[in-house]
């Protein structure tokens, strides 16, 4: 998929002073979800500076170059050429700040009219990436006690804490009572409701994610009053994990196995995992083919449907799965395949 924001006519006046779900707005957000996994402007500079060290090396000149290169990063004199601050000023979006701190990465950008009260103020998180921080914020997957109530994906608290006292600064200074819409794909959906929880107050619009997987207990998302539109991709299996409900059902088999210690160890699982769920109205993306239907667009037969009966949505992701062996789980887990679909349904609503 190339480019960002490639139909400047549903970039402009997206319905931010609604709550409600949009399909523009979701559209939007997914493509800053998608955006946010490209280099944000302290990471170029890090690689700016990294990039002349290894040149001064090369050169046996290491030694003062290196000297001149910290000096330029104690006074800021790299310039960063950023992707993402382009990409999002095409789209008349300003890149406000952005946030990387141990492995956990975000931006805030805002609506380039939001001065004028229509706009809007946008938070968005990283997904996971082929990195150790990342994996290892995944896999602590124990349900720990939150502050102010609820228990939590342990791993998604810690990574959320890395950044949160950065991000209050940031919406103190750049907010100033615009709707403010957080955003993630994947592990970046998880910390979108873990912000949603702690930074949630009465000029936050919504929050969209993308590919999201259970973050926490009933009791962690009880003080929520943000709107949460939780978008899924056909088989996805992201959105899957960790294990809900079904725990129980699980454990309950695994205790009538007539081995020594299987008691133990589903009593074990049930009080470190028993208890995650999701929290908000699930939008379900079909699985069709992606052929464009007679005005061009992509994916026909594609169907967005909003809080979808169970029955319907185990019967695509159960189809698709045995179709493609299983391959479905993680293919339709791709954020660039969101954005597609999304903006392809995006289109067709925007003729009507």
């Amino acid at each position: 998929m190339d480019g960002y924001f490639l139909d400047a006519t549903l970039v402009k006046t997206p319905p931010v002073k609604r709550a409600a779900y949009s399909d523009r707005t979701a559209w939007i957000l997914a493509e800053i979800s998608r955006l946010v996994y490209e280099p944000l402007p302290p990471e170029v500079t890090v690689k700016a500076y990294m990039d002349e060290i290894d040149e001064a090396v090369r050169k046996g000149e290491y030694r003062d170059l290196v000297e001149a290169v910290i000096h330029k990063a104690m006074h800021g004199g790299v310039e960063t050429a950023s992707i993402v601050a382009d990409a999002l000023r095409q789209a008349d979006f300003e890149l406000l700040e952005s946030f990387c701190v141990n492995g956990t990465e975000a931006l805030l950008a805002r609506l380039s009219h939001a001065e004028k009260g229509a706009g809007m103020v946008v938070l968005a998180f990283r997904g996971t990436q082929p990195s150790i921080r990342d994996v290892l914020t995944d896999i602590k997957a124990d349900l720990i006690a939150a502050v102010d109530g609820g228990r939590a994906h342990r791993g998604f608290i810690e990574a959320y804490e890395q950044v949160r006292g950065k991000i209050e600064a940031a919406l103190a200074t750049h907010q100033r009572k615009i709707p403010l819409y957080i955003t993630g794909h994947s592990l970046g959906g998880a910390l979108a409701m873990v912000a949603t929880r702690y930074l949630g107050n009465d000029s936050t619009g919504a929050t969209y994610t993308y590919g999201c997987p259970r973050v926490g207990d009933d009791a962690f998302y009880q003080s929520i009053k943000t709107p949460v539109y939780r978008v899924v991709n056909a088989a996805d299996g992201v959105p899957r994990v960790p294990f809900g409900y079904g725990l129980s059902v699980l454990l309950s088999l695994i205790r009538l196995i007539p081995l020594n210690g299987t008691r133990r160890a589903s009593e074990f699982v049930r009080r470190t995992f028993a208890g995650y769920t999701h929290y908000g109205n699930l939008i379900f993306l079909s699985a069709p083919a992606n052929e464009p239907d007679n005005d061009g667009f992509g994916f026909k037969g594609l169907t967005v449907t909003k809080s979808p009966n169970v029955f319907k949505v185990a019967s695509v992701v159960f189809s698709r799965l045995i179709l493609t062996r299983f391959k479905a789980a993680g293919g339709d887990h791709r954020m660039a395949e969101y954005s597609q679909k999304l903006f392809a349904h995006a289109q067709r609503r925007n003729l009507k």
